[in-house]
């Protein structure tokens, strides 16, 4: 109905005051006697105009709205995708641009653009047709002789046209193929979800399994926990750490011999574990077991000589042996490491007045006598003094 009123508004502005047109001429007496007609006459009046008007517009747009079909048509035959492979597409003569056109440019008159001026484009008229024409489908070649072609790979086509742009195009997996083939390659790289791909070292396990094996002896499994280190040492012989715990619980449980077996095979294995030599020489000489001391130790001699306590262990195995003189640098050698240990200077001055050294042992028990001692000692250090000459001073409380 919009667009018949606007007919209408168009009619009457073009009417004015005096009638030009033929047809106008006729309409305008209708217009003036309505007191005198009838509504219905009116009605017809303009009911026949509404129809000539309208075949005059369909008569003269006839050629523009067959055109617009006719475009449309090759548009939405266009826009369906050909398959190359299946179909081969027929060659479509291009027009020469020297041959003259059959069909003139036709322009629709002043009437008719400015009512269907909404409904035109530059693309939809025939006269942009001819400026921008739709390119028609090319031919394509037989496909034999082609090379096959891989996915994801890129191939050129040269444009029939001279000085044209080559079309670039690129083979693609079917989308259901590339997506089963996404979830396989993600599973590949990082693995299952859920697992994590973590490699422990040996040494990682080998402290992870000790660890095991103190939590099994804390919870009074001693069983389990020596069960955890044998296996420990049969993969790992090397680990120190497994075999002086080992060892420990081996003694802790009464069962020396095989404690003492464990030790020595690792001092014969690897001898620059020196912590096992020491383990073995301490469990020796608290039973008293001095010349066991002196086998312990001696090979690994020079690398204890920082260590007060070893070097303490081998002056007391050589003296509870009769050997004060060999006893006496390992004496000076612990005292200067832990000075002020009054049962080590004991210990000394009877190497010394043993070994024929009595000024010295008789300094050395003075020197004990003034540091804090049991009463047991103090009384031995007090005979010792006064056995050497020396007078014993009573030691301020």
């Amino acid at each position: 109905m919009s667009l018949i009123n606007q007919v209408l508004q168009n009619v009457e502005a073009r009417q004015g005051g005096a009638a030009t047109d033929g047809w106008a001429g006729q309409v305008k007496p209708v217009l003036s006697h309505q007191a005198t007609s009838g509504g219905w006459v009116k009605r017809l009046v303009w009911g026949l105009v509404l129809l000539a008007l309208a075949g005059w517009l369909l008569t003269m747009n006839w050629p523009m709205l067959a055109a617009r079909l006719h475009t449309g048509q090759q548009t939405v035959s266009s826009q369906q995708p050909t398959v190359v492979a299946a179909a081969v597409t027929p060659a479509v003569p291009v027009r020469d641009a020297a041959t003259p056109d059959v069909h003139p440019a036709w322009t629709p008159p002043q009437l008719t653009k400015s009512l269907f001026s909404a409904w035109q484009s530059e693309t939809d008229s025939p006269v942009a047709t001819r400026v921008k024409p739709v390119t028609p489908a090319q031919p394509v070649p037989a496909k034999t002789g082609v090379a096959p072609q891989i996915e994801g790979e890129f191939t050129i086509k040269p444009a029939a046209q001279a000085g044209a742009n080559p079309v670039v195009s690129a083979i693609e997996p079917p989308l259901d193929v590339a997506n089963a083939l996404k979830p396989a390659r993600a599973e590949d790289e990082s693995g299952p979800k859920g697992i994590v791909n973590k490699q422990i070292r040996p040494e990682q396990e080998v402290n992870v399994q000790i660890q095991r094996a103190v939590d099994q002896e804390q919870k009074g499994r001693l069983n389990e926990a020596l069960g955890i280190l044998r296996q420990v040492l049969s993969t790992s012989p090397q680990s120190e750490d497994a075999r002086q715990l080992l060892a420990a619980y081996l003694f802790e449980s009464k069962q020396e011999q095989e404690a003492v077996a464990v030790l020595q095979s690792g001092i014969k294995q690897f001898p620059g574990q020196i912590g096992l030599s020491k383990s073995l020489a301490k469990w020796q000489m608290a039973r008293g077991q001095s010349e066991a001391v002196l086998q312990t130790l001696k090979p690994a001699a020079n690398l204890f000589i920082q260590d007060a306590e070893v070097q303490w262990m081998l002056a007391m195995a050589y003296q509870q042996t009769g050997q004060h003189a060999a006893a006496l640098p390992h004496f000076e050698r612990a005292i200067t490491l832990r000075p002020g240990h009054a049962p080590w200077i004991v210990a000394y001055a009877i190497s010394l007045q043993a070994a024929g050294q009595p000024a010295q042992a008789l300094q050395q028990l003075q020197q004990a006598y003034n540091l804090p001692l049991s009463d047991r000692l103090s009384e031995f250090v007090g005979q010792r003094i006064r056995q050497l000459g020396g007078t014993a001073v009573v030691r301020s409380e």
